[in-house]
């Protein structure tokens, strides 16, 4: 009888010693997952991509890759690309001038105090037009490819495409960007767009390497999600997320 007992408790504290770790990992990837959306994709009138490289090149063409599958899969039939810059990745950017960062403040577009390191790392010379011109690279026809090389933040991403969409009488959109930072652009987006009759799917890029299914796995990408869910609480106090 206490060697059955024993066998028991055995194999109950073996199949703990299984079952937490797995039962772990799946509530810190449904956490991801509510930041790296994916939709049930139906079909759209264009591909939204933005801008952003945190400092790595790849982190940029993941985005713009995921975009052109997207339209080779004849999801749309347009791509946009969104953004007047992205992170330097090189010695050599062609940086945003200290008298545009000026005007910005003076026109409540950025906070002076994010001048200093714009001046410093925002390459303009990796917005939507390196965006497009990658995009024409991979083989998509010209005319396929729209840009807005104005927006300065998400908020201006979603305000400046509202002014593409309009022009091309665009009703519906997927949404691309990367995974930690798809759940807050969406719903920036959704907050501008929404009014006007927009429909977003959303569609997390492959940009190798925060992903649903590892953050939790690295320092830094803990600090990301950390990061999104405090800017998400700041932008929702401030009105502009849905």
């Amino acid at each position: 009888m206490i060697k059955e007992l024993l066998l028991a408790l055995l194999m109950i504290s073996i199949g703990i010693l299984v079952l937490l770790p797995l039962f772990t990992w799946l509530i810190l990837f449904r956490y991801g997952k509510q930041f790296a959306l994916r939709d049930t994709l139906h079909p759209a009138d264009a591909i939204v991509v933005l801008a952003g490289t945190r400092g790595n090149i790849r982190f940029l063409d993941g985005k713009i890759r995921t975009a052109v599958h997207l339209y080779k899969e004849r999801r749309a039939p347009y791509i946009i690309c969104s953004g007047k810059f992205s992170v330097k990745v090189t010695e050599t950017p062609t940086l945003i001038s200290m008298e545009e960062l000026r005007s910005a403040v003076a026109a409540g577009r950025i906070q002076e105090k994010d001048v200093a390191a714009a001046a410093k790392n925002w390459d303009i010379g990796l917005g939507a037009g390196y965006m497009r011109d990658q995009i024409l690279q991979m083989g998509v026809e010209p005319q396929v490819v729209l840009i807005e090389q104005e927006s300065l933040h998400t908020r201006e991403n979603a305000e400046y495409v509202l002014t593409v969409l309009k022009k091309h009488g665009i009703h519906r959109v997927i949404l691309v960007t990367s995974p930690f930072h798809q759940l807050r652009t969406f719903l920036t987006f959704a907050k501008v767009l929404r009014p006007h009759g927009i429909t977003i799917l959303n569609y997390y890029a492959e940009t190798g390497e925060w992903h649903p299914a590892t953050w939790f796995l690295s320092a830094e990408h803990r600090r990301l999600v950390k990061s999104e869910m405090a800017r998400i609480k700041l932008y929702r106090a401030k009105g502009d997320l849905l």
